[in-house]
């Protein structure tokens, strides 16, 4: 199997040196590392066959998620795996949602090596999309779920799988929703049912060809929305809070709040969409 070239993201040079040395590179295995975030995001952005493999040998405290997604849109279709001495339970699933291919961390084995040569297949749906659906139909969905994060990757599927239905562009139905997806329902549970079982995050989405809106509503105590922190102050840079809200507002088309900051509504446009006045929507 041609696995093409692996770039290595190398800012963990300890980690990297761990990594290989418990599963070493074959010798006709083409390896381009970079030392730097920039180099690495400018030196995968040249098109490639095959595709090439991404490893990020990356901080624990320091790796902000936006650069994954940078890094995911750059190549949404090469194969990403990850390397970091731990993980949170929130930043493993944001990495899965983002459609991280493999997450590893110490210690290691040359199984995880091969599971990077090998690959696997993307699940793919078996039936075409239906034109006619996309053209004129219109989805409504509201449902309950447990204040669980490992219940967050079935609702971006979910989102990816819709709005890919209905032709939303790639970056988006892949990257960007689900992404904005697993923030905010990372909010309502943490922070807003904190982390509760008992109580339940309510999730209703509407979604045409021409735009999708998002309502995540928590059952706490809420919060002043307008009093949240911009985290690209100079001074609020090292603050742990406001980011995910602050990538919620930048990735969708209009972001708002009701019930004193227990809901969260979104809406998103398909620049690829028809007009729903046209397609008989409301």
């Amino acid at each position: 199997m041609d696995t093409g070239e692996l770039h290595i993201l190398n800012l963990q040079p300890e980690l990297a040196r761990d990594f290989f040395r418990h599963a070493p590179l074959p010798d006709d295995i083409t390896a381009i590392r970079y030392r730097s975030y920039a180099r690495f995001l400018k030196g995968i952005q040249v098109e490639r066959t095959p595709l090439p493999r991404l490893i990020l040998f990356i901080p624990t405290n320091r790796w902000d998620i936006a650069k994954a997604r940078e890094i995911r849109l750059a190549q949404l279709e090469a194969p990403i795996y990850i390397v970091a001495e731990q993980f949170s339970e929130k930043d493993y699933l944001s990495y899965l949602t983002l459609g991280v291919n493999g997450v590893f961390h110490p210690p290691f084995a040359p199984a995880d090596l091969k599971q990077i040569l090998n690959g696997r297949e993307m699940d793919e749906i078996p039936f075409p999309r239906n034109t006619d659906l996309i053209r004129e139909g219109q989805v409504r969905l509201d449902f309950l779920m447990p204040s669980k994060l490992s219940r967050i990757i079935g609702v971006n599927r979910l989102v990816s799988f819709l709005t890919t239905e209905f032709g939303f562009p790639h970056e988006e139905c892949t990257v960007n929703l689900p992404l904005v997806m697993d923030e905010a329902l990372s909010n309502a549970i943490i922070h807003g049912n904190k982390r509760n079982e008992n109580l339940k995050v309510h999730v209703r989405i509407y979604i045409s060809s021409h735009r999708i809106v998002i309502q995540v509503e928590d059952q706490g105590a809420g919060f002043p929305a307008e009093g949240i922190d911009d985290p690209t102050q100079r001074e609020n840079l090292f603050k742990g809070s406001g980011r995910g809200l602050f990538l919620i507002k930048e990735l969708m088309d209009s972001v708002r709040f009701e019930k004193g900051g227990r809901v969260i509504e979104m809406e998103k446009i398909n620049p690829f969409g028809t007009d729903e006045r046209n397609a008989g929507g409301s």
